[in-house]
């Protein structure tokens, strides 16, 4: 979001650092979308958001599919076609609702969904991070 801001404002793109430096991850390499193969021989399709309706995107990708950026989605659906039975995964997220980059929430009467998910053997699962009266997590899953 700063790095838009400070573009959209003219400052040059030189005087940035990039994300790799920024966040010292200058080995990872970053990507938008992504296909692996799990354990189980299916294939996964990982997306940062595509569609509020993650079984949509599944079906569209013809794959089980993982996203986040819907904030308040945390949900598992399943579908099927003759051949197989697929899933899709919204995450959640990590994020504090209440952190200045997200004060265009302040007045969503939907509180985010703070948690991630796993795939075990090839089987999706959620968990939940239970959080205290102030939002804050207590280092503990569900």
């Amino acid at each position: 979001m700063i790095y838009r801001r400070a573009l959209k404002h003219g400052l040059p793109k030189a005087y940035l650092k990039d994300y790799g430096d920024f966040l010292e991850t200058k080995k990872w390499k970053w990507v938008d979308d992504l296909t692996l193969t799990m354990s189980n021989g299916q294939r996964c399709f990982f997306t940062h958001g595509r569609s509020a309706d993650v079984l949509k995107v599944s079906q569209t990708m013809g794959m089980n599919t993982v996203q986040g950026h819907y904030h308040t989605k945390f949900v598992i659906s399943y579908w099927a076609n003759p051949d197989n039975i697929f899933w899709a995964m919204n995450v959640g997220c990590l994020i504090d609702q209440k952190s200045m980059a997200f004060s265009y929430a302040k007045n969503f009467r939907t509180r985010f969904i703070i948690g991630c998910g796993i795939i075990l053997n090839g089987i999706p699962r959620l968990l939940p991070m239970v959080l205290n009266n102030k939002g804050r997590w207590i280092g503990k899953i569900v």
